[in-house]
């Protein structure tokens, strides 16, 4: 396991997304760039949360396209294979899903089937959702808080003890047609550090943001000088 209580020192990123690559990089963070998945649509192809689900210290399930480049700058992982994620939705989705304590949150119509037979052999929670961009909605704080646009989500997260902050849809960019996630725009680099991939003071919930973050002395990282953006978050490996 990553030892959170200091800053992350190694992760996953796309590879196209050069600013928060930048930054992440200036917080002393080294990054490890994905490939492009071609045969998703251009808007999530470099998207750390669809191409790669960590399992393990020492074990990811990977997109099958770009698993062999990832193999090459990643040695001594075991990597599982994913077969088949492309465009259109539900098939860009498979390893879109959430681990939150002992609940792992998916839509199981979409996810990968390995991916949900590994959490029940690991003893996690199986708790479906109708979204299948569970990872991409989520912003997760800490082991008992989230923040989502998503209501289902909220609703359903709310079941299970944890404290959800909800927040207005839209104010995150993706591309010129649709709008990002909160989830796909943040992530978590230390226990007590949240690293957001953009101006997240211009996000019209700011102050209530702001307020929720500190009643988990969470402190916001952010660049004011550009857009708030989903680029697919990052997945933390050491």
């Amino acid at each position: 396991m990553i030892d959170m209580s200091t800053r992350i020192k190694k992760c996953i990123i796309g590879g196209k997304y050069t600013e928060e690559i930048s930054e992440l990089n200036a917080l002393g963070i080294e990054t490890v760039k994905l490939p492009v998945n071609p045969f998703l649509d251009d808007e999530i192809n470099n998207h750390a949360d669809v191409l790669v689900f960590k399992l393990s210290e020492n074990q990811m399930i990977v997109d099958s396209t770009i698993a062999g480049e990832l193999a090459d700058k990643l040695k001594g992982y075991d990597f599982v294979i994913c077969e088949n994620i492309c465009s259109p939705y539900p098939s860009d989705v498979k390893l879109n899903c959430a681990l939150i304590n002992k609940h792992f949150i998916c839509n199981t119509l979409t996810a990968s089937q390995k991916l949900i037979k590994w959490a029940k052999e690991q003893g996690y929670a199986v708790i479906n959702t109708k979204q299948g961009y569970t990872k991409c909605s989520l912003s997760i704080i800490n082991d008992k808080a989230v923040i989502t646009e998503d209501k289902g989500l909220s609703s359903l997260l709310k079941n299970y003890q944890i404290e959800v902050l909800d927040i207005r849809p839209g104010y995150v960019t993706l591309s010129q047609m649709h709008y990002g996630f909160v989830g796909g725009a943040s992530v978590m680099i230390s226990e007590n550090e949240v690293y957001f991939g953009g101006d997240i003071s211009a996000h019209p919930d700011f102050k209530r943001i702001l307020a929720f973050l500190d009643k988990y002395n969470i402190e916001p990282i952010y660049n004011k000088n550009r857009p708030l953006r989903d680029f697919g978050g990052i997945i933390p490996i050491e």
